[in-house]
């Protein structure tokens, strides 16, 4: 009896083992890529940066009091001379309080006048005689302080320029201290670039060389211009990671207006500049790394492996990187959103 139990229970795990299926598990094939191999640095004495023309000293005008403009006389592009009336304010109501103030002052005027003829006869005291005079000030000050806000109904401008924008219309509300236009100073052009801490590192011996020019080629016209230092900034910009650089020049004609894109060629040997190695990739292989940061994907072991670059320039075969690459490097260039960190992958065979 025990015999046939131990035959019968052979006989089920035998059944059950054929039934059960082989399951045979696989490595996952590696990543077929394309590559590009990171060629000798390029040893150019002449970098070319990407600019724009801004408004030189732009600002932004306000009145000093709330309350409706009356009239805006100036126009957007609108050439302007120092003094000159750009806009103002309904200015009724302090029409009558000046016109009110100085009637005031000049009673009060008179009483201290009268009050001095009769204090020596002591027709009046001493303590009558100081409150008219007290009287006079108080007049005085309100008076002129009638003209005063007078005053800040008109807005005038601060310099010869050009109107940039204007925000506000006539009959609209304004507050103190709301832009209602701006000017910006026309006699010279500022062309602003964006550049890496790095190259502004090799840029900063520019700053004590006034007699080296940058060339400048601006969109729209042939002629090459001389630029020189104005200032750069010395925080990072958050959204884009990079410092601002100005250049300027005096203003030419036909004007070269603000919004113009600009080319800045800086001979780095000539003007006493160093010159950062650089290595020409192509922009296939260039991944977004973060905002404002790149990387590229180096093979390693069959392995791929990320690697932040700073981007110094774009060119027309690609981008010039100035660090993370090293001769030699193999990186990835096909098939870059599919990479993981130590993915396994291979070239195509020919």
């Amino acid at each position: 009896m025990n015999m046939l139990k131990f035959m019968a229970t052979g006989l089920m795990i035998f059944t059950v083992q054929a039934c059960s299926p082989n399951i045979e598990h696989r490595a996952k094939p590696p990543l077929i890529v394309d590559t590009f191999t990171v060629m000798t640095p390029i040893e150019t004495q002449v970098r070319t940066f990407n600019g724009q023309v801004i408004p030189p000293e732009l600002t932004p005008l306000a009145f000093r009091l709330e309350g409706e403009i009356l009239d805006v006389i100036v126009h957007e592009g609108d050439a302007v001379k120092k003094g000159q009336l750009l806009a103002m304010l309904d200015d009724a109501k302090l029409k009558q309080n000046l016109v009110d103030t100085q009637a005031k002052l000049s009673l009060v005027r008179r009483q201290l006048d009268r009050g001095r003829e009769l204090r020596p006869n002591e027709m009046i005291s001493g303590s009558e005689l100081d409150e008219l005079l007290a009287n006079y000030k108080l007049a005085l000050a309100n008076a002129e302080l009638a003209q005063v806000q007078l005053n800040y109904t008109r807005l005038n401008a601060p310099f010869d320029g050009i109107v940039s924008q204007v925000s506000k219309q006539n009959f609209e509300r304004t507050t103190a201290g709301e832009t209602v236009l701006s000017v910006y100073e026309n006699a010279n052009v500022y062309v602003e670039i964006s550049v890496s801490d790095t190259v502004l590192t090799s840029l900063k011996p520019l700053l004590n060389n006034l007699n080296y020019q940058a060339i400048t080629h601006f969109s729209g016209s042939n002629k090459e211009y001389p630029l020189r230092y104005l200032e750069h900034t010395s925080e990072l910009n958050p959204q884009s990671q990079t410092y601002q650089f100005w250049l300027s020049m005096p203003q030419v004609s036909p004007a070269i207006l603000p919004g113009n894109n600009a080319q800045v060629r800086i001979d780095m040997a000539k003007s006493g500049l160093t010159l950062p190695s650089g290595y020409q990739i192509p922009m296939t292989a260039i991944d977004t790394a973060s905002l404002g940061r790149f990387q590229v994907w180096k093979i390693q072991q069959d392995k791929a492996v990320p690697v932040t670059v700073q981007i110094e320039s774009v060119n027309s075969t690609g981008a010039i990187a100035i660090s993370g690459l090293r001769e030699g490097d193999v990186l990835v260039n096909s098939n870059l959103r599919k990479l993981r960190a130590g993915m396994s992958l291979e070239e195509p065979r020919l």
